[in-house]
């Protein structure tokens, strides 16, 4: 592992974090330029400088606030940074695909692990847009599940990994599984912003995964709203968004699914 590509990964991966949040306030104001165009304050609108575009750094060094008006800057885009860069340097660390040794040639470097860091990179940049959009604002667009799923099938068919059969049922049963659930509810609990991102993770994952996906995903939900019920922040009727809980569970399923999957198997079988 070489600790300091870790680092430049995870200060790369804050920068398109940054990114990504100017993707997602652009695509809710339907703003003209979602991938070209200066940066600009949301609130005095002042186009920023170099300066001000640092990942991370800059947000700590101006306290928080915009340098040109003082407003104060929403702390979810120094989160989304924050979290875009350990999810990517998390990747590097399942997929090292440059180690160092101490003996010639010093660097090996792994091309077919190079590919696996890269497809789950650009999955889990998509995932991160969704997990924010959805928190910000209770929904999931089904342009970003469908870039999503477009990006999965490519690495799939680059990788061959998981196979063509696995991610069909998991895609059947990712979507299926929130279709349901609009046909018990109604559309009171779910909506097809979940069926297109349930295919989306069933693509990504395989059936197998995806099983242990949505087990976080629900564990982790239950969780937190408990601990909003208890805490007086929500009440039984507040809308609690889920995709960020969907793409949590998918993430960590990339990351960690078939070990936690293997000592479950292991553990009902001993």
């Amino acid at each position: 592992m070489n600790i300091l590509l870790t680092l430049v990964i995870f200060y790369v991966g804050a920068a398109l974090g940054s990114f990504l949040s100017v993707i997602v306030h652009r695509t809710r104001h339907n703003m003209p330029g979602i991938l070209a165009g200066r940066s600009l304050c949301p609130n005095c609108k002042h186009q920023l400088s170099a300066i001000d575009l640092f990942p991370v750094l800059s947000y700590i060094f101006s306290a928080g606030k915009c340098r040109y008006c003082h407003a104060k800057i929403a702390p979810h885009y120094l989160f989304l940074e924050i979290l875009t860069g350990i999810v990517l340097a998390a990747l590097y660390l399942k997929f090292p695909f440059e180690i160092f040794t101490l003996t010639a040639p010093y660097t090996i470097f792994d091309t077919a692990l190079l590919w696996e860091f890269l497809r789950y990179a650009l999955i889990s940049l998509t995932m991160l847009a969704i997990f924010f959009y959805d928190l910000l604002y209770q929904e999931i667009p089904d342009a970003f599940s469908l870039t999503g799923i477009m990006f999965a099938l490519l690495g799939n068919i680059t990788l061959t990994s998981p196979g063509f059969t696995e991610v069909a049922i998991g895609a059947g049963v990712g979507g299926s599984f929130f279709l349901v659930q609009i046909l018990i509810s109604r559309g009171s609990w779910v909506g097809m912003g979940d069926v297109i991102l349930g295919i989306f993770m069933g693509t990504v994952l395989g059936w197998k995964l995806l099983i242990v996906a949505l087990f976080i995903s629900y564990i982790s939900g239950t969780i937190i709203s408990l601990w909003l019920l208890a805490a007086n922040k929500a009440t039984r009727k507040t809308k609690i968004p889920f995709a960020p809980f969907l793409v949590t569970g998918t993430i960590l399923a990339i990351l960690f699914g078939q070990q936690l999957l293997n000592w479950y198997l292991n553990s009902i079988l001993v």
